[in-house]
């Protein structure tokens, strides 16, 4: 395939105009959503990843200065016995609220170019939020438990013991723990299991406590990753995840290196955005 081809392929794809020649449901493949419609799309180039396509994001959100998981429970809200209070947002803040450049990132975390983009660009945004240049939000969303080929309810199950580790100022190390046990298919759903979540906190110490198992049970944040959902589809109209703003500037997929891994190309466009400011 052609870089010309290639770029002609995303192309139709980002404006809902790709033909059947171009849709496969082989799990590795990009997932779009538009409505409740999925498009699937295989770049078809040996050695590169998986393609993630991304869109605009609203910055929005109150900053910290270190990392910030959901916000505090509903004004009003009441708690049943022995349960957690709903929590009014998800979302986890990193940075500085006066850093010049502010990314937004929605992901789902049975979402395979997440996962790439998410390796490629993570050592990047952790120092420069340390630096104080970048103020990052991260919002989990339940783009794949939403799939009319997969469904499930893995990402929201995921995405909400991933809040509960941010409580507990585990973000980063359980966020890259979960990515790492991702399963080869989208497909498959082992995240839908508070067990199977709990167990891969196992390995980060000191995280597993009653509260955070609580928290992974209880999943107080469920309600709030599927808003985050509806935010970025149906508001921002993202056309898939990842879907990232970085200083008021959408990537969507311009200037890829194919022969690369993908969190790569995220990484160098980032890079750019970053210095520039």
């Amino acid at each position: 395939m052609t870089q010309d081809s290639w770029e002609d392929g995303l192309r139709e794809i980002m404006t809902g105009t790709a033909g059947k020649a171009r849709v496969a449901a082989a799990p590795t493949d990009v997932i779009l959503r538009r409505g409740r419609s999925s498009v699937r799309w295989r770049n078809g180039l040996a050695g590169s990843a998986v393609l993630g396509v991304v869109a605009a994001a609203v910055i929005a959100g109150t900053a910290f200065a270190s990392g910030t998981a959901g916000s505090p429970a509903q004004p009003g809200a009441a708690a049943s016995p022995g349960r957690l209070p709903a929590a009014a947002d998800a979302v986890v803040t990193l940075g500085s609220a006066s850093a010049k450049t502010k990314v937004v990132i929605y992901d789902d975390y049975r979402c395979p170019p997440c996962r790439q983009v998410d390796s490629g660009t993570s050592a990047l945004l952790k120092q420069e939020t340390a630096s104080g240049k970048v103020e990052v939000e991260y919002r989990p969303v339940d783009l794949i438990d939403r799939d009319d080929m997969t469904n499930g309810t893995g990402s929201v199950v995921a995405g909400n013991a991933v809040q509960c580790a941010a409580d507990q100022g585990d973000f980063l190390a359980y966020r890259a723990a979960v990515f790492a046990h991702q399963p080869a298919s989208d497909a498959q759903d082992p995240f839908n299991s508070p067990s199977e979540m709990i167990s891969i906190a196992r390995g980060i110490p000191g995280l597993v406590t009653p509260s955070f198992v609580k928290c992974v049970d209880d999943q107080p944040y469920a309600a709030a990753i599927r808003a985050n959902y509806d935010t970025a589809i149906n508001t921002l109209h993202c056309p898939g995840v990842p879907c990232i703003n970085a200083g008021g500037q959408q990537w969507n997929g311009q200037g890829i290196d194919v022969t690369k891994p993908l969190g790569a190309s995220v990484d160098t466009w980032l890079s750019q955005i970053i210095g520039a400011d």
